[in-house]
């Protein structure tokens, strides 16, 4: 039995399952809802539970201050964006993406504009994550009536990165730097030009992507590679030699030592890289 105890706005609801608290939304849900009554559950479309950590309680306060409009300009930001991932996006994302939303309207209404530094990685490695951004740039700016600066297409696809990241510690900010500053070495160790449109650039982007999410959360999983390794290191020892440039650069930033597993994945998409076909 889902019980109402209160009525946030006219699309959100805090109720008590089982004695647990728990945020529902659903469009038009929480207009006329009495604390008390039995909560309808047809029209809900989001359920956030439990309530109990310090942020949980921070994402209940927000509810106080920020207006309806933008939770309800988040819920279909984050249904667009839902369809081009495969993974499901962070629950957490409703209410953090509404808080920035709600954060970018107040400065642009202060004429307060900030750059992001990082708004040129985000475009090259991150494109289809901008997309969205911009898609949902341009939804904010019908619905609110306001003309956010792309600048803001970037932060929100900075939101998309993090709330499909496996790990809840690092931030898509280091992970864009991080991806940035791979790429670099490897561009500076082959010396030569690289189709950065190609397939295989691509693909080895999305390596790099999710490399350096496992090198952040410190999560590098080793298995039984040894033969292939060392059959690269007898055909590709140019690949290796990027490779173990990417190896002591992330043990002298990170004090993470890559294993042979890691390198032989890294390896094979440099010499794809190398070989520069598709």
């Amino acid at each position: 039995m889902i019980t109402v105890k209160k009525s946030l706005n006219n699309s959100m609801l805090l109720v008590d399952y089982d004695q647990q608290e728990m945020i529902l939304f659903g469009k038009g849900i929480g207009f006329g809802t009495k604390p008390g009554t039995l909560c309808d559950i047809s029209h809900v479309e989001k359920v956030f539970i439990p309530l109990q950590d310090l942020k949980s309680r921070h994402f209940l306060s927000l509810t106080d201050t920020i207006p309806a409009a933008f939770f309800d300009l988040t819920h279909d930001i984050i249904s667009q964006a839902q369809t081009a991932f495969s993974e499901k996006l962070n629950s957490v994302l409703f209410f953090t993406l509404a808080e920035h939303l709600w954060f970018a309207a107040e400065r642009l209404e202060k004429g307060q504009l900030f750059m992001n530094k990082l708004s040129w990685e985000v475009k090259r490695y991150y494109p289809k994550e901008f997309a969205l951004g911009e898609q949902a740039r341009q939804l904010a700016n019908a619905r609110l009536n306001v003309e956010l600066p792309e600048e803001e297409a970037v932060n929100i696809a900075f939101h998309l990165i993090n709330a499909t990241s496996r790990d809840n510690h690092a931030s898509a900010h280091q992970q864009v730097e991080l991806v940035n500053r791979l790429a670099e070495i490897v561009r500076y160790k082959l010396n030569r030009n690289i189709d950065m449109q190609s397939v295989n650039y691509m693909r080895f982007i999305t390596h790099l992507r999710y490399f350096a999410e496992r090198v952040l959360a410190g999560k590098i999983a080793a298995s039984d590679t040894e033969d292939f390794y060392q059959e690269l290191l007898r055909h590709r020892p140019d690949a290796m030699a990027v490779s173990w440039a990417i190896r002591d650069y992330v043990q002298e930033k990170y004090q993470l030592a890559l294993p042979k597993d890691e390198l032989t994945w890294l390896s094979i998409h440099i010499s794809r890289l190398m070989e520069g076909h598709a």
